[in-house]
Protein backbone atom coordinates (compact mmCIF):
# COMPACT_ATOMS: atom_id res chain seq x y z
CA UNK A 1 0.00 0.00 0.00
CA UNK A 2 1.28 3.32 -1.00
CA UNK A 3 0.15 6.84 -0.05
CA UNK A 4 1.35 10.46 -1.30
CA UNK A 5 2.00 12.78 1.18
CA UNK A 6 3.08 16.35 2.08
CA UNK A 7 4.71 17.86 4.78
CA UNK A 8 6.91 20.72 5.55
CA UNK A 9 10.74 21.97 5.24
CA UNK A 10 10.24 25.58 6.88
CA UNK A 11 8.62 26.92 4.12
CA UNK A 12 8.83 24.26 1.51
CA UNK A 13 6.01 21.64 0.68
CA UNK A 14 8.43 17.91 0.66
CA UNK A 15 6.20 15.35 -1.55
CA UNK A 16 6.71 11.80 -0.47
CA UNK A 17 5.45 8.42 -0.67
CA UNK A 18 5.01 6.48 2.12
CA UNK A 19 4.85 2.86 2.12
CA UNK A 20 2.89 0.73 4.57
CA UNK A 21 3.18 -3.06 4.94
CA UNK A 22 0.40 -5.14 3.14
CA UNK A 23 -1.13 -5.99 6.64
CA UNK A 24 -1.44 -2.69 7.92
CA UNK A 25 -3.43 -1.86 10.43
CA UNK A 26 -3.80 1.43 12.10
CA UNK A 27 -4.34 0.73 15.50
CA UNK A 28 -0.80 -0.71 15.62
CA UNK A 29 2.30 0.99 16.25
CA UNK A 30 5.62 0.35 13.47
CA UNK A 31 8.70 1.09 13.33
CA UNK A 32 9.35 3.30 10.85
CA UNK A 33 12.38 4.34 7.79
CA UNK A 34 13.15 7.73 6.12
CA UNK A 35 15.03 6.62 3.12
CA UNK A 36 16.88 9.59 1.27
CA UNK A 37 17.51 9.91 -2.29
CA UNK A 38 21.02 10.28 -4.10
CA UNK A 39 21.81 13.95 -5.79
CA UNK A 40 19.59 14.46 -8.83
CA UNK A 41 17.41 11.19 -7.54
CA UNK A 42 13.79 11.62 -7.06
CA UNK A 43 11.09 8.74 -4.72
CA UNK A 44 10.11 7.15 -7.74
CA UNK A 45 13.70 5.54 -8.18
CA UNK A 46 16.47 4.02 -5.72
CA UNK A 47 14.69 5.57 -2.52
CA UNK A 48 11.29 4.24 -3.07
CA UNK A 49 12.74 1.05 -3.96
CA UNK A 50 13.84 0.34 -0.49
CA UNK A 51 10.99 2.16 0.90
CA UNK A 52 9.18 -0.53 -0.91
CA UNK A 53 11.20 -3.33 0.11
CA UNK A 54 11.04 -2.44 3.99
CA UNK A 55 7.69 -2.44 3.65
CA UNK A 56 7.24 -5.54 2.21
CA UNK A 57 9.43 -6.28 5.44
CA UNK A 58 7.06 -4.59 7.70
CA UNK A 59 7.99 -1.01 8.46
CA UNK A 60 6.64 2.19 7.38
CA UNK A 61 9.00 3.27 5.25
CA UNK A 62 8.95 6.89 4.00
CA UNK A 63 10.52 8.22 0.36
CA UNK A 64 10.56 11.75 -0.44
CA UNK A 65 11.65 14.35 -3.26
CA UNK A 66 14.24 16.69 -1.60
CA UNK A 67 13.19 20.01 -1.22
CA UNK A 68 13.62 22.12 -4.41
CA UNK A 69 13.54 19.27 -6.07
CA UNK A 70 11.14 16.56 -7.84
CA UNK A 71 7.42 17.54 -6.52
CA UNK A 72 8.42 19.52 -3.89
CA UNK A 73 8.28 23.24 -3.86
CA UNK A 74 11.49 25.28 -3.96
CA UNK A 75 13.06 28.03 -6.03
CA UNK A 76 15.47 27.68 -7.86
CA UNK A 77 14.68 24.23 -9.28
CA UNK A 78 17.38 21.42 -8.32
CA UNK A 79 19.22 23.40 -5.49
CA UNK A 80 21.44 20.83 -4.20
CA UNK A 81 22.39 22.48 -0.33
CA UNK A 82 23.64 20.21 1.63
CA UNK A 83 22.66 21.67 5.02
CA UNK A 84 18.88 21.97 3.30
CA UNK A 85 18.90 18.44 2.66
CA UNK A 86 19.70 17.23 6.25
CA UNK A 87 16.87 19.71 7.56
CA UNK A 88 14.83 17.18 5.03
CA UNK A 89 15.66 14.13 6.79
CA UNK A 90 14.46 16.09 10.12
CA UNK A 91 11.53 17.23 8.58
CA UNK A 92 10.13 14.04 7.24
CA UNK A 93 10.55 12.99 11.51
CA UNK A 94 8.58 15.32 12.28
CA UNK A 95 5.91 14.01 10.00
CA UNK A 96 6.33 10.71 10.56
CA UNK A 97 5.96 11.65 14.59
CA UNK A 98 2.40 12.81 13.65
CA UNK A 99 1.37 9.50 12.51
CA UNK A 100 -0.60 7.63 15.26
CA UNK A 101 0.70 4.04 14.32
CA UNK A 102 4.31 5.18 14.10
CA UNK A 103 5.96 4.57 17.17
CA UNK A 104 8.40 7.40 17.49
CA UNK A 105 10.87 6.05 19.55
CA UNK A 106 11.38 3.46 16.83
CA UNK A 107 12.46 5.82 13.47
CA UNK A 108 15.50 5.18 11.44
CA UNK A 109 16.98 6.28 8.19
CA UNK A 110 18.64 4.96 5.36
CA UNK A 111 20.62 7.19 2.86
CA UNK A 112 21.88 6.04 -0.83
CA UNK A 113 25.02 7.49 -2.03
CA UNK A 114 25.01 11.71 -0.98
CA UNK A 115 21.93 11.14 0.51
CA UNK A 116 24.05 8.23 2.76
CA UNK A 117 25.60 11.13 3.70
CA UNK A 118 22.85 13.06 4.30
CA UNK A 119 21.74 10.83 6.56
CA UNK A 120 24.82 10.48 8.68
CA UNK A 121 24.66 14.03 9.19
CA UNK A 122 21.51 14.13 10.24
CA UNK A 123 21.73 11.35 12.57
CA UNK A 124 24.24 12.96 14.36
CA UNK A 125 21.80 16.23 14.46
CA UNK A 126 18.68 14.28 15.23
CA UNK A 127 18.61 11.60 18.01
CA UNK A 128 15.31 10.79 16.63
CA UNK A 129 17.03 8.27 14.37
CA UNK A 130 17.65 5.38 16.34
CA UNK A 131 19.00 3.12 13.72
CA UNK A 132 21.22 4.31 10.54
CA UNK A 133 21.20 2.68 7.45
CA UNK A 134 23.59 3.12 3.75
CA UNK A 135 24.10 2.08 0.33
CA UNK A 136 26.49 3.11 -1.83
CA UNK A 137 27.12 6.06 0.58
CA UNK A 138 29.58 9.27 -0.47
CA UNK A 139 30.51 11.44 1.76
CA UNK A 140 29.51 14.51 -1.23
CA UNK A 141 31.98 16.85 -0.34
CA UNK A 142 34.93 15.12 -0.44
CA UNK A 143 33.85 13.79 -3.67
CA UNK A 144 34.51 16.93 -4.76
CA UNK A 145 37.63 17.56 -3.70
CA UNK A 146 39.28 14.59 -3.65
CA UNK A 147 37.41 12.77 -6.75
CA UNK A 148 35.38 9.01 -7.33
CA UNK A 149 37.36 7.41 -6.57
CA UNK A 150 39.89 9.45 -3.84
CA UNK A 151 42.97 10.47 -6.17
CA UNK A 152 41.86 14.06 -7.86
CA UNK A 153 43.91 17.18 -6.12
CA UNK A 154 41.79 18.68 -3.56
CA UNK A 155 43.55 22.53 -4.99
CA UNK A 156 41.21 21.77 -8.28
CA UNK A 157 37.83 22.59 -6.26
CA UNK A 158 39.03 25.96 -5.69
CA UNK A 159 37.66 27.20 -9.36
CA UNK A 160 34.36 25.12 -8.14
CA UNK A 161 34.02 27.76 -5.86
CA UNK A 162 34.95 30.89 -7.81
CA UNK A 163 32.27 29.26 -10.36
CA UNK A 164 29.64 29.06 -7.82
CA UNK A 165 30.51 32.76 -6.84
CA UNK A 166 29.83 33.72 -10.41
CA UNK A 167 26.40 32.30 -10.86
CA UNK A 168 24.98 33.81 -7.97
CA UNK A 169 26.11 37.18 -9.15
CA UNK A 170 24.80 36.71 -12.28
CA UNK A 171 21.78 35.66 -11.02
CA UNK A 172 21.20 38.14 -8.44
CA UNK A 173 21.78 40.92 -11.35
CA UNK A 174 18.30 39.03 -13.00
CA UNK A 175 20.13 36.63 -15.52
CA UNK A 176 19.37 33.05 -16.17
CA UNK A 177 19.77 30.45 -12.85
CA UNK A 178 22.47 28.13 -14.30
CA UNK A 179 22.80 24.35 -13.94
CA UNK A 180 25.31 21.91 -13.81
CA UNK A 181 24.88 17.89 -14.72
CA UNK A 182 25.13 15.51 -11.71
CA UNK A 183 26.02 12.62 -14.10
CA UNK A 184 27.83 13.69 -17.85
CA UNK A 185 25.51 14.10 -20.60
CA UNK A 186 27.69 11.43 -22.47
CA UNK A 187 28.38 8.26 -21.62
CA UNK A 188 31.83 8.38 -23.09
CA UNK A 189 32.43 11.11 -20.73
CA UNK A 190 31.12 9.66 -17.86
CA UNK A 191 33.21 6.29 -18.58
CA UNK A 192 36.42 8.35 -19.01
CA UNK A 193 35.91 9.45 -15.07
CA UNK A 194 34.82 6.54 -13.74
CA UNK A 195 32.99 3.08 -15.04
CA UNK A 196 30.53 3.78 -12.13
CA UNK A 197 30.11 6.97 -13.70
CA UNK A 198 29.32 5.30 -17.02
CA UNK A 199 26.38 3.07 -15.30
CA UNK A 200 25.29 6.03 -13.47
CA UNK A 201 24.97 7.56 -16.44
CA UNK A 202 22.76 4.26 -17.51
CA UNK A 203 20.70 4.85 -14.73
CA UNK A 204 19.79 8.18 -14.50
CA UNK A 205 20.07 8.77 -18.51
CA UNK A 206 18.54 5.91 -20.20
CA UNK A 207 15.27 4.25 -19.65
CA UNK A 208 16.71 1.61 -17.20
CA UNK A 209 15.59 4.09 -14.60
CA UNK A 210 14.95 8.03 -16.00
CA UNK A 211 12.38 9.70 -15.05
CA UNK A 212 10.80 13.25 -15.82
CA UNK A 213 11.09 14.87 -12.68
CA UNK A 214 15.09 13.87 -11.97
CA UNK A 215 16.80 15.95 -15.24
CA UNK A 216 20.19 15.12 -13.26
CA UNK A 217 21.20 18.51 -12.92
CA UNK A 218 21.69 20.86 -9.69
CA UNK A 219 22.12 25.01 -9.46
CA UNK A 220 25.55 26.02 -10.21
CA UNK A 221 25.63 28.35 -7.20
CA UNK A 222 25.49 24.80 -5.21
CA UNK A 223 29.26 24.20 -6.08
CA UNK A 224 30.44 26.96 -3.02
CA UNK A 225 28.34 24.46 -0.09
CA UNK A 226 29.02 21.07 -1.98
CA UNK A 227 32.83 21.55 -2.55
CA UNK A 228 32.75 22.94 1.67
CA UNK A 229 30.33 20.47 3.03
CA UNK A 230 31.96 17.64 5.13
CA UNK A 231 29.10 14.97 6.22
CA UNK A 232 30.92 12.70 8.12
CA UNK A 233 32.81 15.77 10.45
CA UNK A 234 33.01 14.79 13.78
CA UNK A 235 31.28 11.37 13.40
CA UNK A 236 34.08 9.84 15.82
CA UNK A 237 31.91 12.43 18.60
CA UNK A 238 28.42 12.71 17.21
CA UNK A 239 27.83 9.08 15.45
CA UNK A 240 26.56 7.32 18.27
CA UNK A 241 23.65 5.15 16.63
CA UNK A 242 23.89 2.06 15.57
CA UNK A 243 24.80 1.60 11.95
CA UNK A 244 24.85 -0.53 9.12
CA UNK A 245 26.87 0.51 5.99
CA UNK A 246 26.41 -1.21 2.96
CA UNK A 247 28.34 -1.12 -0.52
CA UNK A 248 29.00 -3.22 -3.04
CA UNK A 249 32.60 -4.80 -3.18
CA UNK A 250 33.19 -3.84 -6.96
CA UNK A 251 32.09 -0.41 -6.46
CA UNK A 252 34.60 3.11 -6.56
CA UNK A 253 32.97 4.78 -4.12
CA UNK A 254 33.81 1.57 -1.77
CA UNK A 255 36.42 3.72 0.07
CA UNK A 256 33.96 6.27 1.68
CA UNK A 257 31.61 3.47 3.07
CA UNK A 258 35.46 1.88 4.80
CA UNK A 259 36.39 5.44 5.62
CA UNK A 260 32.37 5.32 7.51
CA UNK A 261 33.00 2.59 9.26
CA UNK A 262 36.83 2.91 10.46
CA UNK A 263 35.36 6.63 11.83
CA UNK A 264 32.05 6.10 13.12
CA UNK A 265 31.99 6.29 17.23
CA UNK A 266 28.70 3.57 17.10
CA UNK A 267 29.48 0.97 19.14
CA UNK A 268 27.79 -1.15 16.92
CA UNK A 269 28.64 -0.39 13.30
CA UNK A 270 28.62 -3.16 10.73
CA UNK A 271 29.83 -2.83 6.84
CA UNK A 272 28.48 -5.40 4.17
CA UNK A 273 29.96 -5.47 0.79
CA UNK A 274 27.65 -6.94 -1.75
CA UNK A 275 29.84 -9.76 -4.00
CA UNK A 276 30.84 -8.51 -7.32
CA UNK A 277 28.14 -5.01 -6.93
CA UNK A 278 29.14 -2.04 -8.03
CA UNK A 279 28.28 1.49 -6.67
CA UNK A 280 25.11 1.56 -9.21
CA UNK A 281 24.03 -1.79 -9.37
CA UNK A 282 23.12 -1.62 -5.81
CA UNK A 283 20.31 0.82 -6.93
CA UNK A 284 17.92 -1.65 -9.53
CA UNK A 285 19.50 -5.03 -9.72
CA UNK A 286 17.01 -7.43 -8.12
CA UNK A 287 19.58 -9.97 -6.56
CA UNK A 288 21.70 -6.79 -5.16
CA UNK A 289 19.55 -5.05 -4.21
CA UNK A 290 17.60 -7.67 -2.28
CA UNK A 291 20.99 -9.04 -0.49
CA UNK A 292 21.21 -5.27 0.86
CA UNK A 293 17.35 -5.04 1.91
CA UNK A 294 17.25 -7.72 3.57
CA UNK A 295 20.27 -6.95 5.58
CA UNK A 296 18.73 -4.04 6.53
CA UNK A 297 15.46 -4.97 7.56
CA UNK A 298 17.29 -7.39 10.12
CA UNK A 299 19.56 -4.58 11.06
CA UNK A 300 16.00 -2.31 11.85
CA UNK A 301 14.35 -5.11 13.43
CA UNK A 302 17.46 -5.48 15.76
CA UNK A 303 17.81 -1.86 16.77
CA UNK A 304 14.14 -0.20 16.14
Amino acid sequence: MVKSVTFKNYGWDVTGTLHLPADFDPRRPYAAVVCVHPSGGVKEQVSGLYAQQLAAQGFVALAYDAAFQGESTGEPRHLENPYLRVEDVSAAIDYLSTLAYVDSERIGALGICAGGGYAVHAAMIDTRIKALGTVSAVNYGQLYRNGWDGAANPQDCLALREMSARARTTEARGETTQYLPTVPLHREDAARIHPDLAEAFDYYRTDRAQHDNAPSRFTTRSLAQLVTYDPFHNVELFLTQPVQIIAGSDAGSRWASEELLRRAASPKKDLFLVPGATHIALYDQPAMVGMAADRLAAFYKAHL
